[in-house]
């Protein structure tokens, strides 16, 4: 343990979801968490803190959260969002459009996307995020070290996914690709400065090929043998459309999911953005894989592209968690946002039981922590877990007269944090991102864009 004075202690939390195996639902709760760590958790009156030091927060009768968990995401495409070309068109058009107008994106374009990407991450709730960078034009070089960095200056817990593509095509200009050689490479480098496996890991690496569409098959195979040599987690957009697995019978001979398994990819390392088209074999066999999807029901229907059959991949054993996706087809990143959403798609395509508030936070906590290789030390709010917590205010102006308060929080309009902390620290206090000046980040991330918007 550390000294007395990282110790902290919030008390007056008004519902407490532990999210632990029982879904404790605490009333009247107290946490102390010491050195990153959650030390021990309570109902009625909490430790005094008098001459042992360590810092107190008052939570205020609100609703505290292990902090949520976003398993896919696009930070760079927060510098086109609403972009007018694309608002109206499905995945691949809208992907020949909104490519373009990154081809000159830099690494101080990439830090300032990030930080603005996990500043509306955080103040929604997320303590650790994924993001799925796969863009990397010929006039830019170190964007994931770009990210790692923007990640630190937030105190963020971070997973950056060195995304890649080695196909060119209509969809994927030539300037967008490189060799096996260099991905392979610069992967092995960003895990040798970056990754860290221990647990309570602030910062990992995993590794992302874009999609079947602009991976290849030699790219895909050596992706899988580098990430089960290094340990490392496996991302890539699958069945997402109908048209990808079209692609697929056309060009490779099968379907997008028989096709990755033929390339090593099933493991339960491996976590599939989107998931919405495959059938009931392919979800059987993801749950006999225990692979996981990334559930991302703002993007998909923003994209019109479908809906992921989320109960049936968890009933036969696969793991779901929520992704807010790329911010130019969601466009925000709004974590509790998402949870809301995946609860109001599930109840309109499968009746009002399908999916109950606590199903949906789950998928933002224990189910993201498990696709992404931490249910270990993330997801829940337990003694010996990492001290991630989002604490949001009991009511606000939307929620006003609500009889279940706790189930208020996603029946009524998403609200912002109040408190957020991570790794033990207060990273958001009383609504405000702490040592952030985020009218001057924004004035930059607004230049960036206009820059980058004006090349379409």
């Amino acid at each position: 343990m550390g000294s007395s004075d990282d110790r902290l202690l919030i008390k007056n939390i008004g519902y407490l979801a532990t999210m632990d195996a029982g879904r404790s639902l605490r009333r009247d709760a107290w946490v102390e968490t010491q050195s990153g760590w959650i030390t021990a958790i309570g109902s009625g009156k909490p430790p005094e803190y008098k001459e042992v030091g360590g810092k107190v927060i008052d939570a205020g009768g609100g609703i505290a959260l292990p902090g949520l968990i976003n398993t896919h995401h696009h930070f760079y495409q927060n510098l086109a969002r609403a972009y007018t070309p694309a608002t109206d068109l499905p995945l691949l058009p809208w992907l020949v459009c909104i490519t373009p107008p990154f081809r000159g994106l830099t690494a101080d374009d990439v830090f300032i996307a990030a930080k603005v990407a996990m500043a509306e991450l955080m103040l929604s709730g997320c303590t650790t995020t994924v993001d799925h960078h796969y863009l990397f034009p010929k006039s830019g070089s170190g964007l994931i070290e770009a990210e790692f960095s923007a990640a630190v200056e937030m105190g963020m817990r971070f997973h950056a996914g060195r995304g890649s593509m080695d196909v060119a095509s209509e969809i994927i200009p030539e300037w967008a690709i490189e060799t096996v050689d260099e991905i392979m490479n610069d992967c092995q480098q960003l895990h040798d400065r970056y990754h860290d496996p221990a647990r309570g890991s602030m910062n990992r690496l995993f590794l992302a090929p874009s999609a079947l569409t602009c991976a290849s098959h030699t790219l895909l195979t050596e992706s899988a043998r580098m990430a089960a040599s290094l340990d490392l987690g496996l991302h890539t957009h699958c069945g997402e459309t109908r048209e990808e697995d079209q692609y697929a019978l056309e060009h490779l001979g099968k379907r997008q999911l028989p096709f990755l398994a033929e390339c090593g990819w099933e493991t339960d390392r491996v976590w599939l953005a989107h998931g919405i088209h495959f059938d009931s074999g392919e979800i059987a066999h993801l749950g006999q894989r225990k692979m996981g999807i990334a559930h991302c029901p703002c993007s998909n229907m923003r994209l019109g592209s479908g809906v992921c059959r989320v109960s049936d991949l968890q009933k036969a054993g696969a793991k779901v968690g929520l992704g807010v996706d790329g911010s130019a087809s969601n466009d925000s990143g709004h974590m509790l946002n998402e949870a809301r959403q995946a609860l109001l798609l599930a109840r309109v395509t499968r009746g009002a039981g399908a999916m109950s508030t606590m199903d949906a936070i789950e998928l933002a906590t224990t189910e993201g922590a498990a696709c992404i290789g931490r249910r270990d030390d993330l997801g829940s709010l337990e003694v010996g877990k990492c001290a991630d917590l989002a604490i949001f205010p009991a009511e606000d102006l939307f929620s006003s007269g609500a009889e279940n308060v706790f189930e208020a929080l996603l029946l009524c309009f998403p609200r912002q944090v109040q408190t957020l902390i991570i790794n033990g620290k207060v990273r958001v206090e009383e609504g405000r991102i702490k040592n952030l000046n985020l009218a001057n980040l924004l004035a930059k991330h607004r230049k960036i864009a206009d820059r980058i918007q004006n090349r379409g």
